[in-house]
């Protein structure tokens, strides 16, 4: 190798680096005993773990996080057709090494939680013995920077740049709320004995940046499922929220995103001036993320050689982080439930748990989204008894407007549409989408250094024209970068158009120096 003049401009940019992507998980045990106000155990329903990540942090080389599972057991007891619900909390301290070197505070952990499985059992009729386990999915990504060759100048050197737009600093906030609102069932309705499940979406409907700060509006769909005098009811409402987050030297038109999170939710019953359990104070609390995006533009070199001697450039592969597009994957999944040995009458409530949504391509190169979804029917049969119908359901659809490589937002149920198809089966039609902001990455190859080769092992080039039969589609950048000359002038020697052949062609190739 020898030394050069030429002047090489060089690049700080920001990638993205994913440091982590695994699982853990988390035994579930619980031995309870039923309080005194409750009847004795006699037939279980069904029995489900809420899973949430309520606190988390980088800290001492590891994201250290709080999880908490909700346990919820439905049972009848004996000689009864009222639903009786039990709930738990269990909280548990974790921690994930991380590997690398990395800086905390240009980390973003994301970590979802799901529930693998969950058994119950009655040792005797007033404890209950529950077995199970939560798979956290834990994925870790830095912002890292790295020099590259912007522009570069000397005799001899041929250069091909192109502009480049790129995130060149993600500034990350986050605030948690409580949201509390208050629920009266209608006259219409019949009264609350007691609540047996509660189900929160949480949307974001807009964001906008003021003033510096940036506003946030969402809502957040509610759900409940209770006893009645009735058998079993259910209430919905919806409640909009609006906060507004502190953001650093953010400008109006710098683009952001916003995920809303539940991360705890409290359902308090309260009596009416009758004594029915109608007024319902529900406090949720939700945990908005944002992040900032800095872009930047630069010239940035993609190939390079020398019109006097053989070249050697260092390429590096990298991935720029771009501005977020909006990401919305959604699907109608028709899925039977069945029974035989019951009659169906009657279907009080149902609902679907996705689970291990991932997007990957498949056999054929078709990115395809897939998971399972967990579903579940309450009924009633013939003799207006309570009876739980549940089945998993693997499912997939292919990806409309996913690119590979991106990630894949959350799975959430948008509806959940059910028919009682003769005695013994229930037909489910389940909507699900993954939707939201997602940062993009464009694949580069770039150029971080360059260099000649000896002259005394290049022998001396012994013509000044030579011949060449182009073919379509052959960009004369590369013909020129072959015989180390310049594309420009191939390009004024034949009276080309454009930089790439649009037909066949006899190239008149000049020697350059």
């Amino acid at each position: 190798m020898q030394a050069n003049d030429w002047t090489l401009h060089r690049e700080r940019i920001c990638i993205p680096v994913r440091l982590n992507s695994s699982v853990q998980e988390q035994s579930i045990e619980l031995d309870y005993t039923l309080p005194d106000y409750f009847p004795d155990f006699f037939r279980l329903l069904h029995c489900f773990a809420e899973p949430r990540i309520t606190a988390q942090k980088i800290a001492d080389g590891a994201v250290q996080y709080t999880l908490n599972v909700r346990l919820t057991v439905m049972y009848l007891a004996e000689q009864s057709a009222a639903v009786q619900a039990v709930t738990q909390t269990l909280t548990f301290q974790r921690s994930l090494p991380l590997s690398g070197d990395f800086d905390a505070a240009q980390c973003s952990v994301r970590l979802t939680p799901e529930t693998a499985y969950l058994n119950c059992r009655a040792v005797n009729p007033r404890r209950i013995d529950l077995r199970g386990a939560v798979r956290i999915a834990a994925q870790v990504c830095c912002e890292q920077a790295v020099e590259v060759i912007g522009t570069a100048e000397g005799k001899y050197l041929q250069t091909r740049s192109e502009p480049v737009s790129f995130v060149s600093q993600i500034m990350r906030s986050e605030k948690q709320f409580t949201l509390s609102e208050d629920i009266t069932i209608p006259e219409t309705q019949p009264a609350m004995l007691s609540p047996l499940r509660e189900q929160v979406r949480l949307r974001v409907t807009e964001t906008r940046i003021v003033a510096g700060k940036l506003v946030v509006k969402g809502e957040a769909d509610v759900q409940i499922l209770y006893t009645s005098s009735d058998g079993i009811s259910q209430i919905t409402a919806v409640f909009p929220f609006s906060q507004i987050m502190e953001g650093e030297g953010i400008s109006e038109q710098m683009p952001h995103t916003v995920t809303a999170v539940q991360i705890d939710r409290l359902l308090t019953p309260e009596a009416d001036g009758s004594g029915d359990l109608r007024l319902l104070h529900l406090d949720i609390q939700i945990m908005l993320y944002c992040s900032f995006l800095r872009s930047a533009n630069a010239e940035l070199l993609m190939d390079a050689y020398s019109t006097r001697l053989p070249c050697e450039a260092s390429r590096t592969a990298l991935s720029l982080m771009t501005a977020p597009t909006t990401v919305k994957e959604s699907a109608q999944m028709k899925i039977q439930l069945s029974q035989p040995d019951a009659v169906l009458t009657k279907v009080y409530a149902a609902w679907a748990i996705p689970n291990g949504m991932t997007a990957e391509l498949d056999e054929n190169g078709t990115l395809m989204v897939s998971g399972t979804l967990r579903c579940c029917v309450l009924a009633a049969d013939a003799e207006n008894r309570p009876i739980m119908l549940e089945k998993t359901e693997a499912v997939s659809w292919q990806a409309e407007s996913l690119q590979v490589g991106e990630e894949l937002p959350a799975a959430e149920i948008t509806s959940c549409e059910y028919t009682l198809n003769g005695s013994d089966s229930v037909s489910l039609l389940v909507g699900i989408a993954c939707s939201g902001e997602v940062m993009q990455q464009q694949q580069y190859t770039l150029i971080t250094e360059i260099t000649e080769q000896d002259a005394d092992s290049t022998p001396e080039r012994d013509y000044a024209l030579r011949l060449y039969f182009g073919q379509t589609g052959e960009s004369l950048w590369e013909i020129a970068k072959r015989y180390r000359t310049a594309a420009a002038a191939i390009r004024e020697e034949n009276d080309c158009a454009g930089d790439t052949l649009t037909a066949p062609q006899m190239l008149l190739i000049p020697s350059v120096k």
